[in-house]
């Protein structure tokens, strides 16, 4: 297994954890939007330090001058995601909203390889054999039997 590859695994079962937390931090008051907005504080106030220690404290206007305005859709993006996982963990638990998410990564994924979307030297689509497909139809089994075993599907 490639060291992304652990990283990944590593930040999935985080997911778990924050989302633990965060739902925490809701029901002792600070509210959905009072946790996402801690969790977001807290993650641009470390991103901004590292980036100054790496770069100089000019960093933010050399952003601000090279900025477009599609840069603010992957934000967006993350608060939704963010809050869907927060959402989901106490509407209907950590294993559904996983399960839930981890599908429409997949498909999404699947999609974006096949467009060459996601960053390959020279923009080629990724090729997308039968393994990929069995595996996504394995993914798909399992999705309903965790939605049909907590009762959702």
């Amino acid at each position: 297994m490639s060291g992304a590859a652990i990283l990944c695994l590593v930040a999935g079962a985080g997911l778990v954890v924050q989302n633990a937390l965060m739902g925490a931090m809701a029901t002792r008051g600070a509210g959905l939007t009072g946790a996402l907005l801690c969790n977001s504080l807290v993650g641009l106030s470390l991103l901004g330090l590292v980036e100054a220690w790496r770069s100089g404290p000019g960093f933010p206007l050399r952003l601000v001058e090279r900025a477009e305005p599609w840069f603010l859709v992957p934000g967006l993006l993350g608060t939704l995601f963010v809050a869907a996982c927060l959402y989901g963990y106490r509407q209907q638990g950590a294993t559904v909203t996983v399960t839930m998410v981890v599908a429409g990564q997949l498909a999404a994924g699947i999609a974006a390889d096949a467009a060459g979307l996601t960053g390959r030297p020279g923009g080629t689509a990724a090729p997308l054999g039968w393994q990929t497909w069995c595996g996504a139809a394995l993914l798909v089994a399992g999705a309903v039997l965790v939605l049909r075993g907590r009762g959702a599907a």
